[in-house]
Protein backbone atom coordinates (compact mmCIF):
# COMPACT_ATOMS: atom_id res chain seq x y z
CA UNK A 1 0.00 0.00 0.00
CA UNK A 2 1.24 3.48 -0.97
CA UNK A 3 4.03 2.16 -3.18
CA UNK A 4 2.73 3.77 -6.39
CA UNK A 5 2.59 7.24 -7.88
CA UNK A 6 -1.00 7.21 -9.19
CA UNK A 7 -4.16 6.92 -7.09
CA UNK A 8 -7.85 7.18 -7.89
CA UNK A 9 -10.55 8.25 -5.45
CA UNK A 10 -14.18 7.38 -6.08
CA UNK A 11 -16.86 9.00 -3.98
CA UNK A 12 -20.12 7.19 -3.38
CA UNK A 13 -23.40 9.09 -3.42
CA UNK A 14 -24.99 8.92 0.05
CA UNK A 15 -25.80 11.09 3.07
CA UNK A 16 -22.35 12.07 4.28
CA UNK A 17 -19.16 11.44 2.36
CA UNK A 18 -18.01 7.94 1.43
CA UNK A 19 -14.79 7.33 -0.46
CA UNK A 20 -12.89 4.38 -1.90
CA UNK A 21 -9.21 4.84 -2.77
CA UNK A 22 -7.48 2.77 -5.44
CA UNK A 23 -3.80 2.23 -6.18
CA UNK A 24 -3.17 0.59 -9.55
CA UNK A 25 -6.83 -0.51 -9.79
CA UNK A 26 -6.71 -2.19 -6.36
CA UNK A 27 -8.89 -0.79 -3.58
CA UNK A 28 -6.60 0.10 -0.66
CA UNK A 29 -8.76 2.26 1.62
CA UNK A 30 -12.31 3.38 2.20
CA UNK A 31 -13.77 6.06 4.41
CA UNK A 32 -17.13 7.29 5.56
CA UNK A 33 -17.66 10.73 7.07
CA UNK A 34 -20.82 11.51 8.99
CA UNK A 35 -22.61 14.80 8.33
CA UNK A 36 -23.33 17.45 10.93
CA UNK A 37 -20.50 16.65 13.34
CA UNK A 38 -19.29 19.51 15.51
CA UNK A 39 -15.72 18.26 15.46
CA UNK A 40 -14.59 16.11 12.54
CA UNK A 41 -13.36 12.63 13.36
CA UNK A 42 -13.38 9.92 10.71
CA UNK A 43 -11.41 6.84 9.81
CA UNK A 44 -9.96 5.16 6.75
CA UNK A 45 -10.31 1.39 6.77
CA UNK A 46 -9.04 -1.60 4.82
CA UNK A 47 -11.82 -2.40 2.28
CA UNK A 48 -11.34 -6.15 2.71
CA UNK A 49 -10.98 -6.54 6.48
CA UNK A 50 -12.54 -3.34 7.83
CA UNK A 51 -9.43 -2.78 9.98
CA UNK A 52 -8.80 0.89 10.70
CA UNK A 53 -5.67 2.16 8.88
CA UNK A 54 -5.84 5.94 9.43
CA UNK A 55 -7.77 8.27 11.73
CA UNK A 56 -8.42 11.94 10.94
CA UNK A 57 -9.34 14.33 13.74
CA UNK A 58 -9.95 18.06 13.65
CA UNK A 59 -8.17 19.95 16.40
CA UNK A 60 -11.00 22.48 16.77
CA UNK A 61 -14.71 22.90 16.13
CA UNK A 62 -14.28 25.88 13.78
CA UNK A 63 -13.66 24.53 10.28
CA UNK A 64 -11.92 27.70 9.06
CA UNK A 65 -9.11 27.43 11.61
CA UNK A 66 -8.97 23.66 12.12
CA UNK A 67 -5.98 21.47 11.43
CA UNK A 68 -6.93 17.91 10.49
CA UNK A 69 -4.43 15.51 12.02
CA UNK A 70 -3.79 12.26 10.13
CA UNK A 71 -2.61 9.36 12.29
CA UNK A 72 -1.54 5.88 11.16
CA UNK A 73 -3.83 3.67 13.27
CA UNK A 74 -1.52 0.65 13.04
CA UNK A 75 1.58 2.38 14.43
CA UNK A 76 0.12 5.43 16.21
CA UNK A 77 2.49 7.54 14.09
CA UNK A 78 1.34 11.05 13.18
CA UNK A 79 1.57 11.17 9.38
CA UNK A 80 0.87 14.90 9.26
CA UNK A 81 -1.95 17.43 9.06
CA UNK A 82 -4.06 19.37 6.60
CA UNK A 83 -4.69 23.05 7.39
CA UNK A 84 -6.72 25.53 5.36
CA UNK A 85 -5.00 28.81 4.53
CA UNK A 86 -6.82 31.77 6.07
CA UNK A 87 -7.67 33.54 2.81
CA UNK A 88 -8.76 30.77 0.48
CA UNK A 89 -12.30 31.64 -0.69
CA UNK A 90 -11.35 32.81 -4.19
CA UNK A 91 -8.76 30.11 -4.73
CA UNK A 92 -8.61 27.28 -2.19
CA UNK A 93 -5.25 26.70 -0.59
CA UNK A 94 -4.24 24.17 2.05
CA UNK A 95 -0.99 23.40 3.84
CA UNK A 96 0.17 19.82 4.23
CA UNK A 97 2.16 19.68 7.44
CA UNK A 98 4.63 16.91 8.23
CA UNK A 99 4.72 14.97 11.51
CA UNK A 100 6.78 17.79 13.05
CA UNK A 101 4.19 20.45 12.12
CA UNK A 102 6.37 22.04 9.42
CA UNK A 103 4.89 22.77 5.98
CA UNK A 104 5.96 20.09 3.50
CA UNK A 105 3.60 21.11 0.68
CA UNK A 106 0.87 23.51 -0.33
CA UNK A 107 -2.22 22.31 -2.19
CA UNK A 108 -3.46 25.10 -4.47
CA UNK A 109 -6.59 25.22 -6.63
CA UNK A 110 -5.95 25.69 -10.36
CA UNK A 111 -7.07 29.26 -11.06
CA UNK A 112 -9.38 31.98 -9.77
CA UNK A 113 -11.96 32.11 -12.64
CA UNK A 114 -12.51 28.33 -12.53
CA UNK A 115 -12.62 28.37 -8.72
CA UNK A 116 -15.25 31.14 -8.72
CA UNK A 117 -17.30 29.29 -11.36
CA UNK A 118 -17.28 26.21 -9.09
CA UNK A 119 -18.49 28.18 -6.08
CA UNK A 120 -20.90 30.65 -7.67
CA UNK A 121 -22.31 28.96 -10.77
CA UNK A 122 -22.12 25.16 -10.57
CA UNK A 123 -20.25 22.39 -8.80
CA UNK A 124 -20.21 20.47 -12.09
CA UNK A 125 -17.00 22.28 -13.07
CA UNK A 126 -14.30 19.68 -12.26
CA UNK A 127 -11.71 20.75 -9.69
CA UNK A 128 -7.96 20.67 -10.12
CA UNK A 129 -5.21 21.21 -7.54
CA UNK A 130 -1.42 21.36 -7.69
CA UNK A 131 0.67 20.02 -4.83
CA UNK A 132 3.70 22.29 -4.46
CA UNK A 133 6.79 22.11 -2.26
CA UNK A 134 7.62 25.13 -0.05
CA UNK A 135 10.09 26.19 -2.78
CA UNK A 136 7.39 25.97 -5.50
CA UNK A 137 8.44 22.64 -7.06
CA UNK A 138 5.46 20.62 -8.33
CA UNK A 139 5.20 17.46 -6.22
CA UNK A 140 1.92 16.24 -7.66
CA UNK A 141 -1.61 17.06 -8.70
CA UNK A 142 -5.21 16.11 -8.11
CA UNK A 143 -7.84 16.47 -10.80
CA UNK A 144 -11.46 15.49 -11.04
CA UNK A 145 -12.96 13.70 -14.01
CA UNK A 146 -16.28 14.90 -15.34
CA UNK A 147 -18.74 12.19 -14.35
CA UNK A 148 -21.94 11.69 -12.41
CA UNK A 149 -19.95 9.90 -9.75
CA UNK A 150 -17.27 12.01 -8.07
CA UNK A 151 -13.98 10.53 -9.28
CA UNK A 152 -10.57 12.10 -9.19
CA UNK A 153 -6.95 11.16 -9.75
CA UNK A 154 -3.98 11.98 -7.57
CA UNK A 155 -0.57 11.83 -9.20
CA UNK A 156 2.59 12.14 -7.15
CA UNK A 157 5.79 13.20 -8.93
CA UNK A 158 8.03 14.52 -6.18
CA UNK A 159 9.31 13.74 -2.74
CA UNK A 160 6.22 13.70 -0.51
CA UNK A 161 4.78 11.02 1.74
CA UNK A 162 2.01 9.50 -0.43
CA UNK A 163 -0.07 8.75 2.69
CA UNK A 164 -0.14 12.48 3.51
CA UNK A 165 -0.83 13.50 -0.11
CA UNK A 166 -3.61 10.96 -0.76
CA UNK A 167 -5.39 10.99 2.62
CA UNK A 168 -4.86 14.78 2.72
CA UNK A 169 -6.61 15.24 -0.65
CA UNK A 170 -9.58 13.18 0.53
CA UNK A 171 -9.75 15.35 3.67
CA UNK A 172 -9.72 18.47 1.46
CA UNK A 173 -12.49 17.01 -0.72
CA UNK A 174 -14.57 16.26 2.39
CA UNK A 175 -14.03 19.79 3.74
CA UNK A 176 -14.95 21.40 0.43
CA UNK A 177 -17.78 18.94 -0.27
CA UNK A 178 -16.72 18.87 -3.94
Amino acid sequence: MFDGRHYEVRQKIRVGNAYRIYENDTAILESKQKKFRLKEDFSFTDPDTGAERFRVKADSVLDISAAYDIVDSQTGERVGSVKRSAMSFFKHEYKLLGPDGQTVATVVEDNVPMALARRLITTLVPFSYDILSPSGEKLGSASESFSFRDTYSIDIRGNIDPRLAVVGMVVIDAIEEN
